[in-house]
């Protein structure tokens, strides 16, 4: 695949400098076609309209349902919540599933210093029960909210697509193995529903495949991006659902995100789980605008479609032989899932150094290839990779810098990120060729081009063994160039049509493998995405180098003419990366989108009738200016927010009763400490309340609330312990504490919380929106 640095390549003879072109922008054309159809390819299934068969998936059906479900907020303990469990109960029913309520106390250990999120949950199943029973296959949605958000997205895509699988399914003849719909509650508030129910149920389940079901945006393809090992079963059965989408890498990129799903108290219960989401519109995330106009119809079709289709394998499999599969890295290509086994990893990534190794030994033995030009080649590859990456968070940086409000609250993304999206590719396009173009007049595209290879096979092999599952991204697309490269090297130089067909056969695999992952990768949006994606442009244009330089020749004339010539190609690729980042700040314009959002809190300090708006983003308008008029810093002074960096300022103070203490019982514990048993309760029903005790007079051993045990995991600031309850019942939580104390009395801060603001200046002005509004009422008190 490697050129020499000859003016005319030995691939193509003797030809004339404009043929040498012309190939090479037919071979480019080629190249961008395979990337646009590869994309297109990996887009959701067009929606099924509600006439479709019965035993098959329909958006239009699951949409009718969602009108029912996903169209106001139901955060814990709302009315809203209350009645949308309901309705799920109901039309379960109705279709012929056994259904209950599993009500419970879910707590989740972060295993970190901070408050311990805990809620009374009633979590919604329903069984449809199988004739010859070898284990379960559950299909996993929360129904709640966070406040603020009807949540049509996150996660009522998920809720959608249990009811519309449940339709399908009573459909059909009855499933070998039992059929479980679990609609989690308090997934928000620390994926909380889903800890009770493993605790509570997962041993009577017998052998369970869990296919969960999230969102963290309104539309895109689902990706299955994580796994419980071994995953070889269930990808093997992913890979039957036509448009099914899994990538190994994506289970390390969402370990970058600040999300959580439930399919960690799954996997922790020992069950076999599916985790897939969508991830592309995130600026609707948790937002008011997370509602059914703004969800794709497409993205729901092909999650349901997926899910059916894998239900319907598992809920006629013998699920006891799920145990025993290998372990597999996946990747995605146009036709479906590429999988290979795990054990082969690190022989695939030493692969294409070895190849890389044997390409050097062949250009030295015709002396084509001088090794301080190849490794000067390779230091090349790794600033041009860098300045990609750079113009690729530049992009986003840049029109944050001119215009912040267009960032959505809770991700950080614009409505509209198309033109951004583009702009990154052409920044990240245009900063290698500025890298490439400066440096092979002095060492030669052959050395670059071999130099990179070299480099980006060490990379892989590196990665292979070090983070497993990651490689392939790398790997792959590197052992196609340099497996091209040999070939093409070893044929006769008189077959140039052979070896011209053979460097863009491999530019054309490499395209496919990294073109996809370039676009795709925006989904989890510009912050982090942009970079990535550029990235994958940077490795792109430096493993397709041959191709790229038929098309734009170095400069062979002497003086500025034949130069300027060839720094146009960089110069406009950026130059259309600034214009195309400008047509983004016009298309998501205050006025041309959604109405922006804002993300403000109340905090009433009932000691001292003290009151404070708090944030946890600057603001971004005159409105939220006028009422966060401190710089952002951390608030050691609120216990509910664990010391995180908020803007803040004055409020009015409401006359509002701040929560209640009763103390139950209080005396001597094990071991000499002292055991307080309280009740803590809402006189004004908030759904929510909290307590926190001070570590300066206080080490808290043990903990219990509603019954269940808390984690103790030390302090932080100014707190040694604290948690929050979501659920709260109206007669109050029962708050058990075992106490070393450390000082003559005991300091304690309570709170509780309600999802709205009834605030005066809480009320943003039209053309904004308002995101996950916090009213808190704190006390302090000493026993």
């Amino acid at each position: 695949m490697i050129i020499s640095d000859d003016p005319a390549p030995e691939i193509l003879g003797e030809p004339s400098p404009a043929t040498r072109t012309w190939v090479g922008v037919a071979g480019l054309a080629v190249l961008l076609l395979v990337a646009v159809v590869s994309v297109l390819a990996l887009l959701p299934a067009a929606p099924r309209e509600a006439g479709a068969p019965p035993g098959e998936f329909s958006a239009a059906r699951a949409l009718d349902q969602l009108g029912e479900v996903a169209t106001a907020p139901r955060p814990v303990g709302s009315a809203e919540h209350a009645r949308v469990r309901g309705h799920l109960l109901a039309v379960l029913g109705d279709l012929g599933w056994r259904t209950e309520v599993h009500e419970g106390v879910g707590v989740t250990d972060f295993g970190e210093a901070g408050t311990v999120p805990v809620a009374v949950v009633r979590n919604v199943v329903a069984t449809l029960p199988g004739t010859d029973h070898t284990g379960t296959v559950l299909l996993a949605a929360h129904y709640d909210t966070v406040a603020g958000s009807p949540g049509a997205g996150d996660d009522g895509l998920g809720m959608g697509v249990l009811l519309e699988v449940a339709r399908a399914l009573t459909a059909a003849d009855a499933p070998r193995n039992d059929v479980v719909l679990l609609f989690t509650d308090a997934e928000e508030a620390g994926l909380l529903g889903a800890e009770a129910f493993a605790r509570d149920r997962s041993s009577a389940l017998g052998p369970t495949v869990v296919l969960n079901h999230e969102a963290r945006g309104a539309r895109g393809a689902p990706m299955t991006f994580r796994t419980t090992s071994p995953n070889g079963p269930l990808l093997e059965a992913l890979a039957r659902a036509p448009g099914a989408q899994a990538e190994s890498l994506s289970e390390a990129v969402f370990e970058a995100l600040p999300n959580g799903s439930d399919f960690t108290h799954f996997a922790a219960a020992g069950m076999h789980v599916l985790d897939t989401a969508i991830a592309a519109g995130g600026a609707h995330y948790h937002s008011p605008v997370d509602d059914l106009e703004h969800l794709s119809a497409a993205s729901l079709q092909q999650m349901g479609e997926d899910s059916l289709a894998v239900t319907g394998q598992f809920a006629a499999a013998d699920l006891t032989a799920v145990t025993d599969g290998d372990e597999q890295i996946v990747t995605t290509l146009p036709w479906g899932l590429l999988r290979y086994p795990q054990d082969l990893e690190v022989p695939l990534a030493l692969a294409p150094l070895v190849l890389a190794a044997a390409l050097v030994a062949l250009r030295r033995r015709r002396r084509a290839l001088p090794l301080p030009r190849t490794a000067l080649g390779g230091v090349v590859a790794v600033l041009a990779l860098a300045a990609a990456g750079l113009a690729g968070w530049g992009v986003w940086q840049a029109a944050l810098a001119v215009d912040p409000g267009q960032a959505s609250a809770v991700v950080g993304e614009p409505y509209h990120p198309v033109p951004y999206q583009v702009a990154v590719l052409l920044a990240a396009a245009g900063a290698v060729l500025a890298v490439v173009g400066l440096a092979r007049r002095r060492l030669g595209v052959d050395a670059l081009a071999v130099g990179a290879i070299a480099v980006l096979a060490l990379a892989g092999t590196v990665v292979g063994l070090t983070l497993p599952g990651v490689s392939g991204v790398l790997v792959l697309p590197v052992l196609c160039a340099v497996a091209g490269a040999v070939t093409a090297d070893l044929l006769p130089r008189r077959w140039a049509g052979a070896r011209v067909a053979v460097v863009l056969c491999a530019s054309a695999a490499v395209t496919l493998l990294l073109g996809p992952g370039a676009w795709l990768g925006f989904d989890i949006g510009l912050s982090l995405g942009g970079p990535s994606s550029a990235v994958l442009v940077g490795l792109l244009v430096l493993l397709v180098l041959p191709v790229v330089d038929l098309a734009w020749p170095a400069p062979t004339a002497t003086g500025r003419r034949g130069a300027g010539r060839a720094a146009a190609v960089p110069v406009v690729a950026l130059a259309l990366a600034v214009v195309l980042t400008g047509a983004g700040l016009v298309t998501n314009r205050e006025g041309a989108t959604p109405p922006r959002q804002e993300q403000v809190s109340y905090s009433l300090d009932a000691d001292i009738g003290q009151a404070l708006w708090t944030s946890w983003r600057r603001p971004p308008s005159a409105w939220s200016a006028s009422l966060l008029t401190e710089p952002p810093a951390p608030a050691d002074d609120l216990p509910h927010a664990d010391s995180e960096v908020l803007a803040r300022g004055p409020a009015p103070v409401i006359d509002l009763p701040p929560p209640e203490v009763t103390v139950i019982s209080d005396g001597p514990g094990r071991d000499g400490r002292r055991e307080l048993v309280l009740r803590l309760s809402s006189p004004r029903g908030a759904p929510a309340v909290g307590l926190w005790v001070d570590t300066g007079t206080a080490a808290v051993h043990e903990v219990s609330v509603a019954g269940q045990r808390l984690p103790t995991n030390g302090p932080w600031g100014r707190w040694d312990f604290g948690f929050t309850l979501e659920g709260t019942p109206p007669e109050g939580t029962e708050v058990r504490l075992l106490l070393e104390q450390r000082a003559e009395a005991v300091a304690l801060h309570v709170g509780d919380r309600s999802d709205s603001l009834s605030v005066p200046g809480a009320t943003p002005p039209r053309e904004r929106l308002l995101v996950v509004p916090e009213l808190w009422v704190t006390r302090g008190l000493t026993l």
